[in-house]
């Protein structure tokens, strides 16, 4: 199940992940100069918040149903519990993208920053690994 899981992270973080770094290569070598696009101070905040819904209270918002969901069976099915790694997954890689944007549209450095660290935060905390599979695997019975 890790495998499968972890082939879906890197099919959600790959093409952010390279956006960011070929981005990272267009300013460093002048081909986008910072400023081009102006943005409203409002879209900042808009962003930041996105980005903090996104790594940390969306993820734990749908454990937490979850949870709720499957707390009077004795055993939860692999494949529901598949589905809810997923999903799990698609909300918290969405903060790449998100830090992307920020970094695309020249945030000030506050609100770029803390997107960034949300971004990569998002991308080390929700990587699926087997020792957090099978610990999610005992939590919630999976047979």
């Amino acid at each position: 199940m890790h495998k499968t899981l972890q082939k879906h992270y890197m099919i959600l973080m790959l093409p952010g992940l390279g956006l960011f770094l070929v981005l990272g290569l267009a300013f460093a070598l002048n081909l986008v100069s910072p400023g081009w696009f102006v943005l409203s101070s409002r879209v900042y905040v808009i962003v930041f918040v996105a980005a903090v819904m996104t790594a940390i209270a969306g993820p734990i918002f749908l454990r937490t149903l979850f949870a709720h969901s499957v707390r009077a069976r004795h055993h939860v099915d692999a494949a529901d519990f598949l589905k809810f790694q997923r999903r799990l997954l698609q909300v918290s890689q969405t903060t790449v993208y998100l830090a992307v944007a920020a970094v695309w549209f020249s945030f000030p450095r506050f609100y770029a920053a803390a997107i960034v660290l949300m971004g990569l935060y998002a991308m080390y905390y929700y990587y699926p690994s087997r020792q957090r599979i099978d610990f999610d695997k005992k939590i919630f019975r999976v047979t």
